[in-house]
């Protein structure tokens, strides 16, 4: 399912779509936090591009919940601090989102993970908040700014392309025919910098989302995901 490539100082990872991810399929995130973990390593890697080729980056899942236990495995896959969101949003190398369609749920915390996000004209994001416990708010703050990131929590919007990019959620949006070769063009710009250039920018981006409790907030997962089943568990009432 994840096909991995790796040219010219790129290791792209390309996926038919990343709605498994709202689907909590576990062996799926699993598999993707470790591609993604063993390009940071990767001393010939300096962007990894995170690409869907069926259409719709993340489409729009039903009904999406995380496990009613909270399990050791989703905590570890999803929430925990090795698991997969985690690994994006402080990875040692630029990562890059190439956002075609629908992105929601799980879609749009990976943008919020990512350094830079190129988006088709006729893309759309919906607020990640309302489905995935593991989307972080600082990140959205510190993106979108905060009363922006607070209307996209609470109200459940969602954001056509150029909206996403008025408020900083995407860093450019170009015509579907010219999305790919967009992304190449920027990725190449982006390998134009020393290799330990790239790594130490990343460190101190770091340090900034460290400072700012990013990864505090990364931690409250657990906390999100109880208030969200207790939520459900009220508005179906006794059964």
């Amino acid at each position: 399912m994840i096909d991995v490539k790796v040219a010219d100082w790129v290791g792209t990872v390309q996926v038919p779509d990343f709605a498994a991810l709202t689907r909590y399929d576990a062996a799926f995130a699993w598999e993707l936090r470790d591609t993604v973990v063993a390009l940071a390593d990767d001393s010939e890697v300096k962007v990894i591009v995170l690409r869907a080729d069926g259409g719709d980056f993340a489409p729009d899942v039903p009904d999406a919940s995380p496990p009613a236990d909270r399990s050791a495995t989703w905590r570890r896959v999803f929430a925990g601090a090795k698991g997969l969101y985690q690994s994006l949003a402080f990875c040692k190398k630029v990562v890059v989102t190439e956002v075609d369609g629908a992105c929601r749920g799980a879609g749009s915390a990976l943008v919020l993970c990512s350094d830079l996000t190129v988006a088709a004209e006729t893309s759309s994001f919906g607020s990640p908040f309302m489905t995935t416990p593991e989307a972080n708010f600082v990140l959205a703050a510190l993106t979108m700014r905060l009363n922006r990131a607070k209307a996209w929590a609470v109200t459940g919007d969602v954001l056509d392309a150029v909206r996403a990019e008025e408020v900083g959620l995407v860093n450019q949006v170009v015509p579907g025919t010219a999305l790919r070769a967009e992304v190449d063009a920027l990725a190449a710009r982006v390998t134009a910098m020393p290799l330990d250039g790239v790594t130490m920018s990343k460190m101190l981006l770091q340090a900034v989302l460290d400072a700012h409790g990013v990864g505090r907030d990364f931690d409250l997962a657990t906390h999100y995901a109880a208030r969200r089943r207790r939520a459900e568990e009220t508005e179906a009432g006794p059964r």
